[in-house]
């Protein structure tokens, strides 16, 4: 049996009743695209000045009560675009709702939700590391994941698969002499070297013929490796306790030896006195998100439209490069 387009379009546009009704109830004046997704839930995409009223008043109609943001994140289409996707749920009403909003892969910007849900201040990060997307008016956009002198956006299609060439935050010339990179080897001389390691391996018998003696000594051999291998755990946490680089980075010159591990009860003591503390927040306030020049038509102006975009990224990369040097008292 098959099925014409116009069914399986028909086929995913939500039944009557859905959350989509509920949204358009609310916010009669806005235009909404609404489909069910693989998932079952109620998918509405909405126009990128439109995003920051929904998203807001959806939060506070009582009809709607969208109160928890449980995820957000975005997805590269390359030609069609960059697609911000928000998954809403109500803890009251005990539905869900996923808003998405389409941008250009070039001046992706909309104005931060973080005042709204505290579940957006991480995640918008990570989603304008990741995908490019500025935030404008998010109170502390600084990198989540990656360090604070990339520019780069690994989860766009765009981004090639290779490792990156330099490591960042490594002595490049230390990490090269202590692993140096391996000269490239033919399948033949492969296949002779594990046809040597092969013959050079010792014969090990099967558990079930060894001596008492045998299996005495292997077992010995085993509390050995793991007495080591506990040891060696432990004194790596001391070390990265006291501030040292992670494993292969350089000790700087004149630095005391790390301290030795606490034990137990001081450990268990450390976590409960930290609770304790008292948490402050003096970071100072983010400014208020500027006014963002509107992107016209593609077929009407496309050349107004490129220059608009190039304005929304020249001004998110300014308020972004601003609020670090701000929260770094520069």
């Amino acid at each position: 049996m098959t099925t014409s387009s116009d069914d399986a379009t028909t086929a995913l546009q939500p039944p009557p009743g859905s959350i989509a009704d509920v949204y358009r109830l609310v916010m009669p004046l806005i235009p909404f695209e609404a489909v069910v997704t693989k998932g079952g839930d109620v998918a509405l995409t909405v126009a990128a000045e439109f995003l920051y009223e929904v998203i807001a008043r959806a939060r506070d109609d009582e009809r709607l009560g969208m109160n928890l943001l449980r995820n957000l994140t975005a997805v590269d289409w390359v030609e069609q675009g960059l697609e911000l996707v928000y998954h809403f749920y109500s803890i009251e009403h005990r539905h869900a709702a996923t808003i998405k909003c389409r941008l250009p892969s070039e001046g992706a910007a909309v104005r931060s939700v973080a005042g709204l849900y505290a579940t957006a201040d991480w995640a918008e990060r990570e989603c304008r590391e990741m995908f490019g997307i500025e935030f404008l008016g998010h109170p502390d956009p600084r990198n989540l994941l990656l360090d604070e002198d990339l520019d780069i956006h690994p989860l766009r299609k765009s981004h090639p698969l290779a490792p990156i060439e330099v490591e960042q935050g490594v002595d490049v010339e230390f990490f090269t002499k202590q692993f140096p990179p391996e000269e490239p080897v033919s399948p033949q001389e492969k296949a002779a070297d594990a046809d040597d390691a092969a013959a050079a391996r010792p014969e090990r018998k099967p558990d079930a013929e060894l001596t008492e003696e045998e299996r005495e000594a292997k077992r010995a051999e085993q509390a050995e490796r793991v007495a080591r291998a506990r040891e060696l755990a432990a004194q790596r946490r001391a070390e990265r306790a006291a501030g040292a680089p992670p494993a292969g980075g350089p000790r700087a010159e004149g630095a005391p030896p790390p301290p030795r591990p606490e034990p137990a009860a001081a450990t268990a003591a450390a976590p409960a006195a930290a609770a304790a503390a008292p948490v402050s927040d003096d970071r100072p306030p983010a400014p208020p998100p500027p006014e963002l020049p509107t992107i016209p038509d593609a077929e009407e102006d496309p050349e107004g439209r490129a220059a608009a975009q190039a304005e929304r990224v020249r001004i998110g990369r300014e308020l972004a490069a601003a609020r670090r040097a701000q929260l770094r008292g520069e």
